[in-house]
């Protein structure tokens, strides 16, 4: 008999076999399912993770920390060359003391000595000074931001920890006998070669109000130096 004439005979049937008949179907295909589940168990699920599917083979490198903490002391001492309005350029030296508040600002007191000469106008009789080379020094507070945090590199396997900074301050300028309210602002690059050293490469510009051409004006006194310090 075809699908057809089975629906026929089921249909023919008084709804009490009926019923019978669908619950006796529905029974065997079960235990059929039953029985071919024990025939052929699932294997274990496995208690191991599975491995790592791709293995990236990157070798790891190790990072030196610098031992730099958030705050510290850093002691130093710098030499450049000082070129003061309408004098001639001299030899500067001296030292800095500065203690880091933060990572980003650093206080820093400063104080340098050089020397300055009226040369160029004696050549045409018009001396400042009584004699031609005079001792000039400064002495100031100032503040300073690390602007640019992080690395320079020299070839392609190193690196030195570094930071671009700007500072301003103000102090006093003394030479020929006189004092000079002074204010100065500057950038530099701070590198450290090793732990705890670092070597800083500096531009300022210091102003006074000065009257050596007769009339008092407000001058730009250039400096740059090249300076050492350790922190502690």
């Amino acid at each position: 008999m075809g699908p057809s004439t089975d629906q026929n005979f089921i249909s023919a049937l008084a709804p009490p076999f009926r019923l019978a008949l669908t619950a006796g179907l529905v029974l065997l295909g079960g235990c059929s399912l039953w029985h071919a589940s024990r025939d052929n168990p699932q294997p274990p699920a496995s208690e191991q993770p599975p491995g790592q599917v791709v293995d990236p083979g990157i070798a790891r490198r190790e990072v030196k920390i610098p031992k730099i903490h958030a705050r510290n002391f850093e002691f130093g001492a710098y030499t450049g060359v000082l070129s003061v309005q309408d004098l001639q350029s001299n030899l500067t030296y001296g030292a800095r003391a500065a203690y880091h508040v933060t990572e980003d600002f650093f206080l820093e007191a400063e104080y340098g000595r050089s020397s300055v000469s009226d040369q160029i106008r004696r050549e045409i009789g018009q001396p400042f000074f009584s004699q031609e080379v005079i001792d000039l020094s400064n002495y100031g507070i100032n503040l300073g931001y690390n602007v640019l945090p992080g690395e320079v590199f020299f070839g392609s396997r190193h690196a030195m920890t570094s930071t671009f900074y700007l500072l301003a301050g103000a102090g006093n300028t003394n030479f020929n006998n006189e004092d000079f309210l002074t204010y100065n602002v500057g950038f530099g690059l701070k590198v450290l070669p090793i732990d705890r050293l670092s070597i800083r490469l500096e531009a300022r510009d210091r102003m006074w109000n000065s009257d050596l051409l007769g009339t008092k004006e407000f001058t730009n006194n250039l400096e740059t130096t090249l300076g050492l310090a350790y922190y502690f």
